[in-house]
């Protein structure tokens, strides 16, 4: 991840705090709380596509599941590692972004499956996807293609 961050502060300096941010785990310390359960859900979306569409490995969605019990286990892992959820995480906002999660009526639907350009064209963001794999990343520990 360190080597990410350095790529990306070659970029320049707002995207480079931003990249910071995630590496020392204050990434959703300035983001409103419904925007951080997006990124969260979305990071989750978006690392059970690139498993699938890279190892071929289905999980969740992919594999004809119900996606929730699959993403309470992203957050398990989320909580022990530490530096990923946002400092105001409690059970009360787990169980709001687990409600959130499955809420068709919201674009972060783990009942959806997403792409990198999905994510791209919903955020208006052409570094979303980067951000949102290096949440997953901390999360799993490891790159999806170095697996």
């Amino acid at each position: 991840m360190e080597s990410m961050i350095r790529m990306m502060s070659l970029q320049g300096g707002s995207s480079r705090n931003v990249f910071a941010k995630i590496d020392d785990g204050t990434y959703f310390d300035s983001l409103p709380e419904k925007d951080a359960f997006a990124q969260i859900i979305d990071s989750y979306r978006l690392r059970i596509e690139d498993e699938y569409k890279f190892r071929g490995d289905a999980g969740g969605l992919y594999a004809g599941e119900a996606p929730l019990p699959d993403f309470r286990q992203y957050l398990n892992r989320a909580k022990k590692k530490g530096g990923v959820l946002p400092k105001w995480w409690s059970r009360e906002k787990r169980r709001a972004c687990g409600r959130r999660a499955v809420d068709r009526a919201q674009w972060s639907d783990l009942n959806s499956a997403v792409e990198k350009a999905d994510i791209m064209e919903h955020y208006g963001e052409n570094m979303m996807p980067i951000k949102l794999r290096m949440l997953a990343e901390k999360v799993a520990g490891s790159n999806v293609m170095s697996m």
